[in-house]
This record gives C-alpha cells, sequence and structure tokens, in this order.
C-alpha cells in the first residue's frame, strides 16, 4: 500500500557489480523502484540516484513490459549520459520508490515523466535525476555513512527553512 505522507526512508549504498576502481568495488546510492502504467507494472528495478542528472531515464525495453507505446510519446530530447548522447521518448508513468524493508511491500507512489531510451545500457536500472524524483523528495546522501536518506519534500525547509524564494 502507497503511503500518503511520507517519513524518512535509509538506504545503504550497494556495490555497482558492472563497476570497480583501482581494482575496489564501487558503491552507489542505488534504491528500489519499480514502474506502473494502467494496471501493469514492472517487478522492482535498481535506481541509480543521480543528482547530476536532468530526469528520470529507462530502457525502451520496459515499454513494452507496461503496454507503453513510444510512437506516442509526449516528446523527446537529447541526454548526455555515460559519455554518449541518447535520445530519450518520454512519457508520464506512475513510479514507486520502494522500502529498504523488502519484506513490508511498502512503496511511495507518483506520477512523473520517463524518459525512455532505445539500445539503454542495462533494461533494470532506472536512473533517478533532478526532475521527476529530486524535486519530489529531500535526498541526503553520505558517502561516508554509505547511506541515502530520502524523505518528504517538505523536509528541507522544516529543517533549515525556505532558503530560496521561487
Amino acid at each position: 500500500m502507497a503511503e500518503e505522507h511520507p517519513h524518512l526512508w535509509l538506504y545503504a549504498y550497494r556495490e555497482d557489480a558492472q563497476s570497480t576502481r583501482l581494482g575496489e568495488p564501487v558503491l552507489r546510492p542505488f534504491v528500489p523502484v519499480s514502474l506502473a502504467y494502467g494496471e501493469e507494472s514492472t517487478g522492482q528495478l535498481v535506481g541509480l540516484v543521480d543528482t547530476g542528472a536532468d530526469a528520470i531515464l529507462a530502457s525502451d525495453l520496459l515499454t513494452e513490459q507496461l503496454g507503453i507505446d513510444l510512437d506516442e510519446n509526449e516528446g523527446e530530447t537529447s541526454h548526455a549520459v555515460g559519455g554518449r548522447v541518447v535520445t530519450a521518448r518520454y512519457k508520464t508513468v506512475n513510479l514507486r520508490l520502494h522500502s529498504s524493508d523488502a519484506e513490508t511491500g511498502d512503496y511511495r507512489e507518483w506520477q512523473a515523466q520517463v524518459g525512455f531510451i532505445e539500445g539503454w545500457h542495462s533494461d533494470g536500472l532506472v536512473l533517478l535525476g533532478s526532475v521527476g524524483f529530486l524535486d519530489r523528495f529531500t535526498v541526503t546522501a553520505s558517502r561516508f555513512a554509505q547511506a541515502i536518506a530520502v524523505e518528504s519534500r517538505d523536509a528541507f525547509d522544516e529543517r533549515f527553512g525556505a532558503v530560496l524564494s521561487v
């Protein structure tokens, strides 16, 4: 069941099985997410929280599972990802951020545009960027603690006050 007013959720950094640095494992801020569209949904995928990413990006292979026709997209644009330029076709879907405790089945659900990319390097990886994820939650990452905290969007203002006027 989705929570209406989410609280703090903590996630440990996890090893990136596809990366090493000087022969050592690379730890990243991965969180469990899934996508839903209409009556269809994916299983849990790996969401990489990326403060340098503009948007939420995922493989177009997931659209087959969700019953999405990308010929009826909401727009497309180019992004620089992983040293190459890719084209993303956007569609609004429901996203679910799952609890780090897989046994509870709890998740937070929201709608956002996802840019689906043909030939994405992993059909199980969702890049969670500024628009659609970081603008929906307060996210605190600590490389030292090797953990990430995801809180309600208002948590930052409650803690620090309104820093910028919009």
